[in-house]
């Protein structure tokens, strides 16, 4: 216990430490803090300055009299789907520029002539029309609004300052268009499984993952509806009973700082380790009486504990005010939730981090570690989508959103077996880095034979002499 606190101290008192806290505060900063405070105040009825708020305010009882329900992102709407789809794809092939999202990161594609053609046939066939009117079409030919995506010039705002948009049906009805004045606004040509055959063509010529024609981005963008008073109630009581209130924040919290746990702490850990041997005390390490397993672990614990410390600690910016409103409204309240959330969702995730940080550091007494880390966490990022996508591999889990607890509920099992393959990883690295300290300290092994063993016959394999 004493050489835990010790190395807690000693971590304390390092500025690697204090960097790491600063970019974890700021990472915070920038995308969570506040959110709590927006959510309350839009439910006692006081509108946020930063955002359009598509979804109706998290902790307010929804009542049948009400203007607006919330949106929900379904199928249901077919007809919703292809517009906006079809208004990307259009402005896409203008351009000839398809945004792809391979890795997680942007990437624009530029398809050659052949395939340019192709992409107009089918915007024909979907849309009745000819090539000189799909390159001239009318300003408002597609409604301004179309899922998340607006058009800019279609929108104005009135005397409140709130946004409208012109020449819409704001009743949301559909617009009755006739066959002969098809070129006025925009009606599918096609059924919707015609239409998805097209989208399959189109994401085979662009050839990259993450465009806008996968059914699941096109269900994402464009398949925005509004809830029905019925389900609107069943969201609410979700988060007020299963949820008891934080349970959806906490999990927002953790999605947000996984990103940065998923890569800052392996800062502090090579860094305290290498300051051994820049601090001319490798020496005394190897020569001390502790062994290699409690010096390692003991470190290791100190590592996890002071890295965590900082992430409960901003968890109060969200409970505290979580606590009062649901003394105010007398709400069963989980005051647990950031805690049980930060326990099973983040601390495997700096558990490996830590383990591996350690392991690759006293293998090669360099900072190698750190280039690893930032190419998994880089990896993962891009591979991981914002929700209901963890693998058994998966470093960082996401959750990108205040709602949707069942999507945390259905892959809970694939979600344990990933916290529970990590933290054994873990547990397996710090076993392994005990053991090279332990040689290290008996004189038996050290970097430079690591690297000529490891690395020596490849270096060899590449070398070419030249006889004559």
């Amino acid at each position: 216990m004493k050489l835990f606190c010790r190395e807690c101290r000693r971590t304390a008192a390092d500025i690697i430490y204090w960097l790491f806290i600063a970019i974890l505060v700021f990472s915070w900063f920038q995308s969570f803090r506040g959110v709590t405070k927006t959510e309350i105040d839009r439910t006692k009825g006081i509108s946020s300055d930063f955002s359009i708020a598509f979804d109706r305010p998290l902790l307010a009882e929804p009542e049948e009299n009400d203007e607006y329900f919330g949106s929900k992102t379904s199928e249901d709407n077919p007809k919703a789907i292809m517009t906006g789809v079809t208004k990307l794809l259009v402005m896409e092939y203008k351009n000839n520029s398809y945004a792809t999202y391979p890795m997680g990161y942007y990437k624009a594609i530029s398809l050659n002539a052949k395939n340019q053609s192709r992409v107009l046939e089918i915007l024909c066939r979907i849309t009745g029309l000819a090539e000189e009117q799909i390159k001239d079409l009318p300003q408002d030919y597609f409604p301004a609004a179309t899922g998340t995506i607006f058009s800019t010039g279609n929108m104005t705002t009135d005397k409140d300052g709130s946004i409208v948009f012109q020449n819409e049906n704001t009743a949301g009805n559909d617009i009755k268009v006739l066959q002969n004045d098809k070129a006025k606004k925009f009606v599918p040509q096609v059924s919707y499984q015609e239409f998805n055959a097209y989208m399959r063509e189109m994401e085979d010529m662009i050839g990259e993952k993450g465009s806008g024609y996968s059914k699941e981005m096109m269900i994402t963008y464009f398949g925005i509806s509004q809830m029905t008073f019925e389900e609107a109630y069943a969201d609410y009581n979700q988060t007020i009973q299963k949820d008891k209130v934080t349970g959806g924040f906490a999990r927002l919290f953790c999605d947000y700082m996984g990103l940065s746990l998923g890569l800052y702490p392996v800062f502090v850990v090579v860094f305290m380790w290498l300051k051994d041997r820049t601090g001319n005390t490798a020496e005394l390490i190897y020569c001390r009486r502790i062994s290699s397993v409690k010096l390692v672990v003991s470190r290791y614990l100190a590592d996890i504990t002071m890295v965590l410390i900082p992430v409960v600690l901003l968890s109060l910016e969200s409970l505290i005010p979580l606590i009062s409103f649901g003394a105010e409204n007398g709400l069963s309240i989980d005051y647990f939730a950031f805690i049980k959330y930060i326990f099973w969702w983040l601390l495997p995730t700096v558990m490996i981090v830590s383990a591996t940080g350690i392991f690759f550091t006293l293998l090669t007494d360099s900072p190698i570690a750190i280039v690893l880390q930032f190419l998994w966490w880089f990896i993962d990022r891009g591979l991981t989508g914002l929700s209901g996508n963890t693998k058994i591999t998966t470093l960082m889990i996401r959750h990108n959103t205040l709602r949707g607890c069942e999507i945390i509920r259905d892959g809970f099992e694939t979600i344990c077996m990933n916290r529970l393959l990590l933290a054994g990883l873990s547990i397996i690295f710090v076993i392994l880095s005990a053991w090279i300290l332990g040689q290290k300290r008996k004189g038996r092994i050290n970097a430079a034979n690591i690297y000529r063993k490891c690395f020596g016959h490849i270096q060899n394999k590449f070398s070419f002499s030249h006889t004559k």
